[in-house]
């Protein structure tokens, strides 16, 4: 199926230009964010072909009068002024723009045109995921050589009914052709471990040449250290007959959305489960779900959570000086040699860092490692800049991640 068009709005804190699209079209050809390959105005829209990583994309740009939906998750701090400023306004720049097969490539392109015509940004809805970003957010990662984290991509909503169940799905995948994903029969107990099972199977998805067919069975996780999580899709119609009608997510549900390219997670509890195509529900996991399952991260994801560590590392050893806050540091420790596997030899785990010096770390591990015998929680190392995977500041009011430094740049 034809994936549908990524669709963003763009709130200024001034909406002046906005009217102007020969302005707009200035802004496109002073960039150095891309290459502009052509671009028309036609009733009042900016029409452009722009050009990134040696691939061109279709982007279209239009004024537009806007209310903020009432379900759209806010996902980043704002000021107070700039909460009284997003509730005022009324006009915003829809930028709409068709992904390719990298799906967080072309939503890093979108933020970079959107921060090109509109300097003064001061957020951003994002229809297809339903998420409101921060506009200040929006520019940091638009001057990144690194793209945002896959989980910008979509949006994992929890609706639940007048009874214990929860329906969890997302909204955001399909343009970037993957479908939207489910699971039913969810409750208030189950839906947090739930939900993690559901954004790294997005995650995962997200970062596949091929998508998994339907049934097919796709290795996520280890539940428990030797029990294989093996999750499978099954299309939205077939799912909901496994469910009583009248559920909430069940077919009842369905007449006015949801009920397109969107399917549902079953799982396989065994070989034989596999072979007789037999799949059950997520449920079936529960019990082991909250025990602190191993989810694996990709190659690629991990290479970019490292590269977007380095690039704002200043912002890690800044926080230091500050004695009042807490930091950790991912660093990668080589697994014992029976567990390696082609794509991977590191575990990478948690350290809290003692002191950092001479551009060393020295640094007090914070777990258990599962795959490194003879180290244990309490281990101290020193590593180099080189080996940080991923860092943590928690200071006295909040947890800040490298994706996160927008935070700071609030009060400077």
């Amino acid at each position: 199926m034809s994936r549908p068009l990524s669709q963003m709005l763009a709130i200024p804190a001034s909406p002046d230009a906005l009217h102007d699209p020969e302005e707009l079209l200035r802004r496109l050809k002073a960039t150095g964010a891309f290459q502009l390959q052509s671009a028309q105005i036609r009733d009042g829209s900016l029409i452009a072909e722009i050009a990134s990583g040696g691939e061109t994309f279709h982007a279209e740009a239009y004024p537009l009068e806007f209310q903020i939906p009432e379900l759209y998750r806010c996902q980043h701090l704002f000021p107070d002024v700039d909460i009284e400023a997003i509730e005022r306004a009324q006009l915003g720049l829809a930028v709409e723009m068709e992904f390719n097969k990298n799906p967080l490539t072309s939503y890093h392109l979108q933020l970079k045109l959107i921060c090109t015509l509109v300097p003064n940004l001061l957020a951003i809805l994002d229809d297809s995921s339903e998420k409101i970003l921060s506009g200040r957010w929006a520019l940091l990662a638009a001057q990144s050589r690194v793209a945002p984290a896959p989980r910008y991509l979509y949006t994992a909503q929890a609706v639940s009914g007048e009874d214990d169940c929860v329906w969890l799905h997302t909204h955001g995948l399909n343009r970037c052709g993957c479908p939207e994903l489910e699971i039913l029969g969810s409750t208030k107990e189950t839906y947090q471990s739930h939900y993690h099972v559901m954004e790294t199977l997005a995650n995962r998805l997200l970062d596949e040449d091929e998508l998994p067919e339907w049934e097919e069975p796709f290795f996520l996780a280890y539940a428990a250290q030797d029990i294989p999580l093996i999750v499978t899709l099954i299309p939205w119609r077939d799912a909901v007959e496994h469910y009583p009608e009248e559920m909430t997510g069940g077919k009842a549900d369905r007449a006015e959305g949801h009920n397109d390219y969107t399917c549902a997670i079953f799982v396989y509890p065994s070989e034989e489960s596999i072979d007789k195509g037999e799949y059950s529900s997520l449920s079936i996991y529960d019990e082991l779900l909250q025990d602190n399952p191993i989810y694996m991260i990709t190659t690629s994801e991990t290479n970019r959570m490292h590269d977007l560590a380095a690039e704002r590392l200043p912002y890690f050893i800044s926080a230091f000086q500050d004695k009042r806050n807490k930091l950790l540091g991912k660093f990668g420790l080589l697994i014992d040699e029976e567990h390696r596997t082609e794509d991977n030899c590191r575990e990478h785990i948690w350290f809290e860092i003692l002191d950092i010096r001479e551009n060393r770390f020295l640094a007090r591990l914070t777990q258990e490692p599962y795959y490194v015998s003879g180290v244990h929680e309490g281990y101290e190392c020193e590593f180099t800049p080189e080996d940080l995977t991923d860092w943590l500041i928690f200071t006295p009011e909040r947890r800040i991640a490298p994706d996160d430094v927008y935070i700071l740049e609030l009060s400077s």
